[in-house]
């Protein structure tokens, strides 16, 4: 555990200059959209930087972790790091996951003046709730991807003691990928997902239409369903490329 706590205390030092970045340019944009729908007097515009910057919090997690994970491959200091390679893995996540939730901490209040503002203009606004199943939604969005960024890094890593491929490597964990893509694109498109569909899922207020009407926008909400046992297999899932990202890495690096 405090082999742990030291490495995580390390990853958040290391990052913090790359989240500092960060949340200065969301404020920045924050800022600027206040200012432009003052001037523009279009209150529409806070609603479309909201959703726009929150669509982005979804590159956070993978962003850090290329970040992160392209330091330790420039300077190798943990070949002689005694723990194992899922622990590794894990406190760069944490501390990614941990900015991440303080970045979407900011990001929700202003959703909340967001809000206050829409209520005059929507006759279906979302609520709260909706509001933060979403941002739970774009967190674990964020987290998984962050997953394949630490399995596809590890087999991409692991292909380096084989020179004769060492300058095409790259295209190994892209063709993993992209296979992965069509399979899980062929499933999503099979029976089976409809009934899986059917089988679980509840409704959330995210689909939204802006509307230009008498020279002026409004915003109209509707609710979209979501599939509760694909949510079950994502989760599964990172778990899998988590465990297997460790495991590569422990092969690897010989911890």
């Amino acid at each position: 555990m405090k082999s742990f706590s030291g490495l995580f205390k390390k990853d958040l030092l290391t990052s913090r200059f790359w989240f500092l970045t960060w949340v200065l340019l969301m404020l920045f944009a924050i800022t600027a959209s206040v200012v432009f729908a003052r001037y523009t007097d279009e209150p529409m515009v806070l609603f479309g930087a909201f959703a726009t910057i929150l669509l982005f919090h979804i590159l956070f997690c993978p962003l850090m972790m290329i970040s992160q994970l392209r330091l330790e491959g420039k300077t190798q200091l943990w070949l002689y790091n005694p723990n194992k390679g899922a622990v590794l893995l894990l406190s760069k996540l944490a501390s990614a996951a941990v900015y991440q939730m303080a970045s979407q901490a900011i990001l929700f209040m202003f959703g909340l003046v967001v809000r206050g503002v829409l209520e005059s203009l929507s006759d279906s606004l979302f609520s709260v709730w909706d509001m933060m199943i979403v941002n739970i939604a774009v967190f674990f969005g964020s987290v998984l991807f962050s997953t394949w960024v630490m399995f596809l890094w590890t087999i991409y890593e692991t292909l380096r003691k084989y020179p004769a491929i060492k300058k095409i490597r790259w295209l190994i964990p892209l063709l993993i990928y992209y296979a992965y893509g069509l399979i899980e694109g062929l499933f999503i498109k099979s029976g089976l997902f409809q009934a899986a569909q059917e089988f679980w899922s509840f409704s959330i207020k995210t689909n939204f239409k802006f509307h230009y009407q008498n020279s002026e926008w409004t915003v109209a909400f509707s609710k979209i369903d979501l599939p509760g046992v694909l949510l079950v297999y994502y989760a599964v899932l990172g778990v899998c490329l988590f465990y297997f990202s460790g495991k590569i890495l422990d092969r690897r690096v010989e911890v």
